[in-house]
């Protein structure tokens, strides 16, 4: 393929996600515009480009694992239908779950300079959405306000009603994931060693952090407050690259925070503590459906098929899955299935913790341990697994893409020594 065009299909995939914020920004104006459908079409011409681009290949025992697991989630519509879900639902399935999977082979074969400006894409997409959210949440336009109430992100059409959580233009359940995502890939340039990608990365972290507690969805700030914990145990513990002086200097400026938080604005304070204390009430409110589903399954080593416990298939299923994204992709793709996708999870998590050789360093003998290769994509995958206990992230096909093109990375800068660059 000719340089110009490998180019432009990469340069397009990179502006995938600032088009979503686009497409949906349009919509608030113009209520005719499909934006699932729309989404579809360009993630299908990214699909392409992958494709064309030649990065569709098997070289890791990751490639081979994840690329039966695609194939297991298109060969489940077999079993779908026969269990008795219309093949329309299965169809659906695919563009909000199974086509954003393509996605990890952008991240695996992306070099550094399109992987930053993948994730400067997504970021920017990200933090423009909740910038967009803030000013209506701040303003409380009355056409706002009638769009969330149209879109059911409100109950109530009024201002205090609408407040309660910050719902951009996607709800706040996908918003606080977008910006909970978008705080883990900011430490991709947080970790870079020149001064202006650290201001950029601190500048990206701090506005996902605001807009990700504006957006009160508890398990996307509890992602985040996880992941800064796992920031800095990395950056002081294991690559020892600062001062434990720093450390302390930030835990004091954090106490401080919290505490000038508790004294001058109470209410805010008590409003996100018991959003996080009730955590573990989130488990026992989706018990029962969790249960229900897994007792009910067809299949428990093949499952139900795709589709067969999402929210198309709630006039031909009983048991739905509407919030449990693990539970959902056990009851969906049985043991068998399930069993694909945690391998590769678990091979990047062993992988990241063996000492080695970053390839731009060998010549010069640095070792180091390779977790501090995947930072930011660790964080990203950690975050979609956990926030997958209560919420099923990985079926909206707005969130679902940053986190298969962080596993496709991570599997890339984990095996260096067997991928070529793209």
């Amino acid at each position: 393929m000719p340089q110009s065009a490998s180019k432009i299909i990469k340069n397009y995939i990179c502006m995938i996600y600032p088009a979503f914020t686009l497409i949906y920004f349009l919509y608030l104006f113009f209520s005719g515009i499909r934006t699932g459908i729309t989404m579809t079409f360009l993630l299908v011409l990214g699909v392409i480009g992958l494709f064309l681009l030649g990065y569709i290949t098997v070289k890791t025992t990751e490639d081979k694992v994840f690329g039966l697991y695609v194939l297991y989630n298109l060969l489940s519509g077999i079993w779908c239908v026969y269990f008795g879900i219309p093949a329309g639902v299965f169809i659906g399935e695919i563009s909000t779950t199974l086509l954003p999977m393509m996605l990890y082979y952008a991240g695996r074969g992306f070099d550094e300079e399109y992987a930053a400006k993948y994730y400067h894409g997504f970021i920017i997409a990200a933090l423009l959405m909740g910038a967009i959210g803030a000013i209506f949440y701040i303003w409380a336009p009355q056409f706002y306000i009638d769009f969330s109430y149209v879109n059911e992100f409100i109950s109530k059409a009024d201002a205090p009603t609408m407040r309660v959580r910050m719902n951009s233009l996607i709800g706040s359940g996908p918003m606080g994931c977008f910006v909970a995502y978008s705080m883990c890939a900011s430490a991709y340039f947080l970790r870079k060693d020149d001064r202006k990608s650290k201001i950029t990365g601190l500048v990206y972290i701090i506005l996902s952090i605001l807009f990700s507690f504006m957006a009160n969805q508890r398990s996307a700030m509890f992602c985040i407050i996880l992941m800064l914990v796992f920031f800095n145990l990395v950056d002081f513990i294991i690559d020892r690259k600062r001062p434990m002086k720093y450390l302390w200097a930030e835990i004091a400026a954090v106490a401080a925070l919290l505490l000038g938080i508790f004294i001058f604005a109470r209410g805010v304070f008590e409003k996100f503590w018991i959003r996080l204390a009730s955590i573990p009430d989130g488990f026992g409110e989706r018990s029962e459906t969790w249960v229900a589903a897994v007792n009910n399954m067809e299949n428990f080593w093949i499952g139900d098929g795709l589709g067969s416990h999402g929210h198309r298939a709630v006039d031909y299923q009983m048991y739905i899955v509407a919030d449990g994204g693990l539970v959902k992709l056990y009851a969906e793709m049985g043991l068998i299935g399930t069993s694909l996708i945690i391998f590769v999870a678990a091979l990047v998590y062993i992988k990241s913790c063996r000492t080695g050789r970053a390839a731009q360093a060998a010549a010069a003998g640095d070792t180091k341990r390779k977790l501090s290769l995947v930072v930011p994509e660790l964080a990203i995958i950690t975050s979609a697994i956990l926030m997958s206990i209560g919420s099923n992230v990985l079926e909206i096909e707005l969130c679902a893409p940053i986190a298969y093109f962080a596993l496709g990375r991570a599997v890339k800068l984990l095996n260096e020594d067997k991928i070529t660059e793209g």
